[in-house]
């Protein structure tokens, strides 16, 4: 794990992210809601990203659930596809190693879009997440399918409640 974060700071964090996991997925026990929430806000700020993006990303993909398989094939937390947990070296069926992929593939959308201002950064990224980064570059900006489009809105809607907007 990550030790950027004093433990004091981190501990002090910890219980609203452990709510809001358990609030996602209620069939989390607390030790491993605990974990899982000591793990998003070290790779988080490892990666300098706000751990309360990675919250909603979680959350909108997979509800926290750490199984989850999508009908694509796309595995676990952070539901990454096998060509894309492959090229991030990381096994999809491992909650951590998820999370760690999950927050180094979104800091890499996040530092590919970085040219543009804020919130066009994070629409691209995020909508790359989704629909993958050659079709937001195909569109020059979020695609206009539904899918990717609702998919940007709840992220980004779900990102601002955890901030408190």
């Amino acid at each position: 794990m990550p030790a950027a974060l004093a433990p004091f700071v981190l501990a002090s964090l910890l219980p609203a992210y452990v709510g809001a996991l358990r609030a996602f997925d209620p069939a989390l026990d607390n030790a491993r809601a605990l974990r899982l929430a000591a793990r998003v806000v070290t790779e988080a700020d490892a990666a300098r990203i706000d751990a309360r993006l990675i919250v909603a990303l979680v959350a909108v993909e997979s509800s926290w659930n750490p199984d989850a398989v999508s009908r694509a094939g796309a595995r676990g937390l952070g539901q990454l596809m096998p060509a894309t947990a492959n090229d991030l070296r990381v096994d999809p069926a491992d909650p951590d190693a998820n999370l760690h992929g999950t927050v180094v593939y979104l800091a890499a959308l996040i530092a590919r879009y970085g040219g543009y201002a804020p919130q066009e950064r994070y629409e691209r990224a995020i909508g790359a997440y989704n629909a993958g980064a050659g079709a937001v570059d195909r569109y020059r900006g979020v695609p206009p399918w539904v899918e990717t489009r609702l998919y940007v809105r709840r992220v980004i809607g779900l990102w601002r409640r955890l901030c408190g907007d």
